[in-house]
């Protein structure tokens, strides 16, 4: 599956050759540290071991962070691993690495890209898209009387109609306020929340 999107937190276009790395991305615009996400880039060249010519390699994603750390990524099925030799030409490229590109380098699988994890992303991004401040401070200041953990649908019941409290809330979890209690669970199938202690 070949597709693009438009990604708010970057005010641009990025592209996919995969719903793996579609799923990825929704994986990685979750983390509120990221500042920088490119597509297909950069392309490094590495050497094989008694190889008189450098061989080259494109990065599915190069994250960088609000630390200025970079982590390149390639994204790969579970059982394409050993046939693309990506482990091995990770680790060539790791060895060699100067660090004028990236910090790190990892490859990522369907194992870490469960629908749950990308799924429950995705429906933060989009929160975080039509974000209604004064709900998530309503939303917030609530949470923040509860000192034990609660579900989506009672902080919904508590707050009534007027205020969007899942959006709100999907809010709070991205910049930290808010814990998903079972982030290996959707949110559908695991409800449970908790105030993150400032």
């Amino acid at each position: 599956m070949i597709g693009n999107d438009y990604i708010h937190k970057f005010n641009r276009v990025l592209s996919y050759n995969s719903s793996l790395e579609s799923r990825f991305t929704m994986m990685l615009l979750r983390d509120p540290h990221l500042v920088d996400l490119r597509e297909e880039f950069p392309r490094v060249k590495y050497w094989r071991p008694g190889s008189l010519t450098a061989n080259e390699h494109l990065v599915d994603r190069l994250a960088t962070y609000d630390d200025g750390y970079r982590v390149a990524y390639a994204v790969k099925p579970t059982i394409a691993l050993e046939e693309s030799g990506i482990m091995e030409i990770r680790d060539l490229i790791l060895e060699q690495n100067t660090g004028e590109h990236f910090d790190d380098f990892l490859v990522i699988t369907d194992d870490q890209i469960t629908e749950a994890r990308s799924g429950n992303a995705e429906r933060i991004m989009i929160a975080c898209d039509n974000v209604n401040e004064s709900h998530c401070a309503v939303v917030l200041d609530y949470m923040r009387t509860i000192h034990e953990p609660t579900t989506i649908i009672a902080v919904e019941r508590a707050l009534g109609p007027d205020i969007d409290v899942q959006n709100s809330l999907f809010c709070l979890m991205y910049r930290g306020f808010v814990a998903h209690l079972s982030p290996e669970e959707t949110f559908d199938d695991a409800p449970f929340i908790q105030t993150v202690a400032s």
